[in-house]
């Protein structure tokens, strides 16, 4: 299974070295079930992903399924296959707390603006703004290879915003040295459906994974699982919103 390093709270490495997160949470409970489906040991060997090379270890067969904050695309179908949608957000903005961005238009004008390479509908947004005319001078879009990368650069100064979505966000404003020093501002400027990532023609394992998850949510195992990383109490806090609850209800139909 494909994890994230640098993604707080979906897959990173915490203060002891160990590989923990949300994504490593839900890709135990499909190993579990598999466990139970052949009444045999299964190994799960984590392997690491970027944004930018996270599709393609799965369409070269390197992982059989990557698990992070990958959002579902029709673009993206064209080469994978998806889950269903187990997390929903929305892109954002992480600025200092004494910066007078609030909003991307038109606060973002003639400012430079970090936003990681492969996250396609982030990038699409921003390069939006500018073509539109909606922010004028156009903003400097600044891509790097992962959020915590993006997130040294905001510290240093050498962006003034890090835009990315809102649960990635949180989770850089909450691990930080002081997070009283950052805050997440504007509105949702895109949704972001998180997918997990499959090969593509491999119905039967994709289902696997389907019914794994429903299971997991009408179980409420699920829930258990996002409060030890977003509730008020995890390494995140991060409320679930109405969108996501009535997704999660509409994906535990009955068997």
């Amino acid at each position: 299974m494909g994890f994230r390093e640098g993604s707080i709270p979906f897959g990173y490495k915490n203060a002891k070295g160990e590989w923990v997160g949300f994504s490593i949470d839900v890709g135990r409970e499909i190993v579990a079930a598999l466990k139970q489906k052949f009444s045999k040991p299964i190994r799960l060997v984590k392997i690491p992903v970027t944004p930018k090379n996270r599709m393609t270890m799965v369409v070269k067969n390197k992982v059989d399924i990557s698990i992070g904050s990958t959002t579902i695309t029709l673009e993206r179908e064209k080469k994978v296959d998806f889950s269903y949608p187990y997390f929903l957000t929305g892109a954002r903005l992480l600025v200092a707390a004494q910066s007078p961005i609030r909003n991307f238009i038109p606060d973002l004008a003639d400012k430079r603006v970090g936003v990681v390479r492969g996250a396609t509908g982030n990038i699409v947004a921003i390069d939006w703004l500018n073509t539109s005319g909606r922010v004028k001078p156009k903003c400097q879009k600044v891509l790097f290879d992962e959020h915590d990368l993006g997130f040294k650069a905001l510290q240093q100064g050498a962006i003034s915003a890090y835009c990315t979505d809102e649960s990635i966000l949180a989770g850089m404003k909450a691990k930080s040295s002081n997070p009283n020093t950052w805050k997440i501002v504007g509105q949702y400027l895109t949704y972001e459906p998180y997918g997990m990532i499959l090969p593509q023609n491999q119905s039967e394992w994709r289902d696997f994974v389907n019914a794994t998850l429903a299971n997991l949510i009408k179980s409420r195992r699920f829930e258990k699982i996002y409060a030890h990383w977003f509730g008020p109490y995890g390494e995140v806090p991060l409320p679930m919103s109405n969108k996501y609850k009535s997704l999660l209800k509409i994906l535990s139909f009955p068997e």
